[in-house]
């Protein structure tokens, strides 16, 4: 899989940057062509991994030579990269509508202009604050939220219910993520980070409805895909129901830069009566996400609500 030939007045810097594009994507072809082959994937994830952050890097150097805005337009190589490596992540905003007891859920792709206040204001949250790592001004939130705009396997949406903000999501690549050096990932795996912002919203089981409701779309949009996961800290412990409520299991203790997290995972098959999913609106939920240190190079990636 390559993308599209840039234009003729591309720069040499462009056509490196498109070569290291298509290694990136290449990588992960590679990858998921020894998945199905039964073979060895050790060093695989890793090299697919590095090669999607150096794509990544190199296309924050060419946006910060041609002052193309972070939030605005993201270059045809990068969009491409992205929907290449991270496939149905990227559409989530055109999964539609879902009716729930407490109003319709729908997302909308991450603009920083639009969403930088209201994110700013539920970073500021201590609840959220103390998990998250992000209090402060503006810049602050901004800085994290361009950062993640220009990942290449992962993208930022807005949750809301009712055509109203009441949610942030990171939907990424877990098996092309710096977090697959430190677990035994699979292709396709998805991770999830998730803050619940307004604090009317929270206590209410809403967290663990969204986790269910949103781990179900990620597995219908993406049939490569057989797990969901997500790294809370373990001393996260209403994230941690929270994903066993939506039908996630705690696999193992992970340590990582910065925390000690619960590998929580969701398998595809993993349903049915007696299963965690019936739990999902019972009871307490998660009260904010939980970022602090994975093995990503991403600022402070969060672990869900």
């Amino acid at each position: 899989m390559t993308v599209s030939p840039l234009s003729p007045a591309s720069s040499p810097a462009d056509a490196t940057v498109e070569a290291t594009v298509d290694a990136a994507v290449q990588a992960a072809a590679a990858l998921d062509a020894a998945a199905a082959a039964g073979t060895d994937l050790t060093g695989l994830a890793a090299a697919a991994a590095d090669t999607a952050a150096a794509a990544a890097a190199a296309e924050a150097a060419v946006a910060a030579r041609t002052g193309v805005p972070e939030d605005d337009t993201l270059r045809l190589t990068h969009r491409r990269l992205r929907e290449g490596l991270s496939g149905p992540l990227t559409e989530a905003n055109r999964w539609g509508t879902v009716a729930l007891p407490p109003g319709r859920f729908s997302f909308h792709e991450l603009h920083l202009k639009r969403d930088l206040p209201i994110i700013h204001e539920w970073m500021n949250d201590p609840e959220v604050a103390r998990w998250w790592e992000l209090a402060g001004g503006p810049e602050t939130t901004a800085n994290h939220l361009a950062a993640q705009s220009r990942l290449t396997h992962a993208t930022a949406y807005v949750g809301c219910l009712d055509d109203q903000p009441v949610s942030y999501w990171e939907l990424y690549r877990a098996d092309l993520d710096p977090l697959s050096r430190h677990y035994a990932a699979q292709p396709h795996d998805v991770g999830i980070h998730l803050l619940i912002g307004p604090a009317a919203h929270r206590g209410q089981g809403l967290g663990s409805l969204l986790l269910l409701v949103v781990s179900e779309l990620i597995l219908r949009a993406a049939p490569d895909t057989r797990r969901v996961i997500a790294e809370p800290d373990v001393r996260n412990a209403a994230s941690i129901a929270a994903f066993r409520r939506a039908g996630f299991r705690r696999s193992v203790d992970l340590s990582l830069p910065g925390k000690t997290a619960a590998l929580m995972i969701r398998d595809r098959h993993r349903d049915g009566p007696g299963s965690d999913t019936a739990e999902a609106t019972r009871g307490t939920d998660a009260r904010t996400g939980n970022p602090r240190g994975t093995g990503s190079t991403r600022p402070r990636p969060a672990a869900p609500a």
